[in-house]
């Protein structure tokens, strides 16, 4: 698992984000971390990570090593069943918003903001617990080892990897079934039949969130990324062979409490149970989220603030920062300086594959 760094000159990752509404994302993270009940993290001086307009991520090993230690002491049986509830109901709540349409209503005076700002506020809660990810799970397995428990650590049964790429096979397997191999999907995408069209695009919408945690970044939500995964993963393979290594990926040994576990040992292996998975969606919970719910209400906006603007475009939002999107404050002069900066880095958009229209396209076609 991840070690952090100390705060210096050096990131712990660099240029991981991009676009200023996603950055000014991230500065609300601190702020959620708060919230979530765990020793340590009573004020946003509190929270080890920050971002800065780089997009380079710093975390301060003095901070972790603080939580660290206050944590290990917290680790009851019943903080420990706490710790479980909020992780998942931070989870499941982002879930539902995110699946849930934005309403016609939503056009009405003030609610396309508040819906964002709302949203903004439990994609920032997901993103602590992502920076919170880089060491508890070690925590609480270090915990398990203190307790006298060596089994092995408490893996999901299927991964959310294992499942990505068995969904993925399969969709190949469709695909050639209707005679369509890899390198001919690859060849003549998107000029193909509807059934073959229809295949893609709902395996992307199903797939929705997996990618990298930059939004700009293409993912699974794109059928032309899709395409090129499929060609790049099965063409000139054997599917026979695929088929075993897949189907043996996901047989994994699951350990179940007995009578004779202690309820604390029992609640460290429910609790890092969970967050090993998260470890798995944690980009995923906020990248669907963005392009599910965030970007229709990006759009819901954009036609409000054409109202005043009529040059602006859905895209141009992704250079506000969250506060004035919900404030209603929409600078041109703002607007494109950042956008020439944002296109000035090089190193970032090709270190993360964005093409010219890349950022026309993610918006238009969510």
């Amino acid at each position: 698992m991840a070690h952090a760094a100390p705060r210096s000159a050096r990131p712990y990752r660099r240029h991981i984000i991009g676009l200023p509404l996603q950055r000014s994302l991230f500065a609300l993270a601190a702020p959620a971390a708060t919230t979530i009940g765990l020793p340590g993290l009573s004020s946003v001086s509190d929270f080890p990570a920050r971002l800065d307009e780089n997009g380079d991520l710093f975390l301060d090993r003095s901070q972790v090593t603080a939580l660290i230690e206050a944590l290990s002491a917290w680790l009851t049986p019943g903080n420990l069943e706490l710790m479980h509830a909020r992780l998942a109901n931070a989870c499941a709540a982002l879930v539902e918003a995110s699946e849930n349409p934005v309403p016609l209503a939503v056009a009405r005076d003030g609610e396309p903001m508040k819906s964002s700002e709302d949203f903004a506020d439990r994609m920032a809660l997901l993103l602590a617990y992502g920076i919170l990810s880089k060491f508890v799970p070690d925590v609480l397995l270090r915990a398990l080892a203190d307790a006298g428990d060596l089994q092995p650590p408490p893996f999901p049964e299927i991964s959310a990897g294992a499942q990505l790429m068995q969904d993925t096979f399969e969709l190949y397997q469709k695909c050639g079934a209707r005679n369509y191999t890899a390198e001919r999907l690859r060849r003549e995408w998107p000029c193909v039949p509807s059934e073959i069209f229809d295949l893609v695009r709902e395996f992307c919408l199903r797939q929705t969130g997996f990618g990298p945690l930059a939004w700009d970044s293409p993912g699974y939500e794109d059928p032309g990324y899709v395409v090129r995964l499929l060609h790049s993963a099965f063409h000139e393979v054997d599917p026979e062979e695929v088929g075993r290594r897949l189907g043996f990926a996901r047989k994994t040994t699951v350990i179940q409490p007995t009578s004779e576990t202690s309820p604390k040992v029992a609640a460290l292996r429910r609790a890092l149970g969970l967050w090993l998975d998260f470890l798995e969606r944690e980009t995923w919970y906020v990248r669907r989220a963005f392009y599910l719910k965030m970007v229709p209400l990006l759009q819901t906006l954009a036609a409000r603030f054409r109202e005043k603007l009529p040059a602006l475009q859905a895209a141009d939002l992704l250079f506000l920062e969250i506060g004035e999107l919900t404030a209603g404050i929409a600078d041109p002069e703002a607007i494109q300086a950042r956008r020439d900066r944002y296109l000035r880095n090089t190193e970032y958009l090709s270190l993360h594959g964005v093409e010219r229209n890349r950022l026309t396209t993610m918006m238009g076609n969510s």
